[in-house]
């Protein structure tokens, strides 16, 4: 009897362990995930901050906040003027550097939190629409800059709202492991003398 009751012992706790690795190891993935998104997302705001810095771009400093749309002052908001052939051409310049910075980040984004990559790629798509329209003159300065602000909020909005999906398929997922913990360990119980 003693041998029986060891041997259902032995079985509960092997099950137990397994029960627990897949969550645990499914939780650290995530959260070594999330850290490498932060660190490539640091990266490409370096990376935007370096290149804004290059004299070529002064003449779009004066216009629009390059590395902070936040920052904008009221006098920029309220400009009503269309981009110059000069300012054109550099904010072609300024588009490429950009660009190069978030692909890079998408790249990292695919490895670690792929769902965060359709959220990035679209508000990228936006600012880039907005950049069109300043090219064509179909906007001017202070539209661009506001519309730039409203893509940063959607794009903040999106991500917050995809991360609190995730962890909540993380709890969910603790949740269903916790449950089929206690019913093996329940069904042991019920079979020992």
């Amino acid at each position: 009897m003693k041998r029986w009751r060891v041997a259902a012992l032995a079985v509960t706790a092997s099950l137990f362990g397994a029960c627990t690795s897949s969550p645990l190891q499914s939780k650290l993935n995530t959260q070594n995930n999330l850290r490498q998104f932060r660190v490539a997302t640091q990266r490409a705001i370096e990376c935007r901050t370096k290149a804004a810095q290059d004299p070529r771009y002064q003449v779009l400093r004066e216009q629009i906040p390059l590395t902070n749309i936040d920052a904008a002052q009221l006098s920029q908001m309220a400009d009503q003027k269309f981009a110059t052939k000069g300012e054109i051409l550099a904010l072609d310049s300024w588009t490429g550097d950009v660009n190069a910075c978030l692909e890079r980040l998408l790249r990292e984004v695919d490895t670690t939190i792929p769902s965060f990559g359709p959220i990035i790629e679209a508000s990228w798509n936006d600012d880039n629409t907005v950049f069109v329209k300043l090219a064509h003159h179909q906007t001017t300065w202070g539209d661009a800059i506001m519309s730039l602000k409203r893509n940063k909020t959607k794009l903040r909005t999106d991500l917050i709202a995809r991360a609190d999906q995730v962890a909540a398929e993380v709890t969910k997922m603790e949740q269903a492991q916790f449950n089929r913990r206690t019913a093996i360990i329940s069904s042991v119980i019920g079979i020992l003398p």
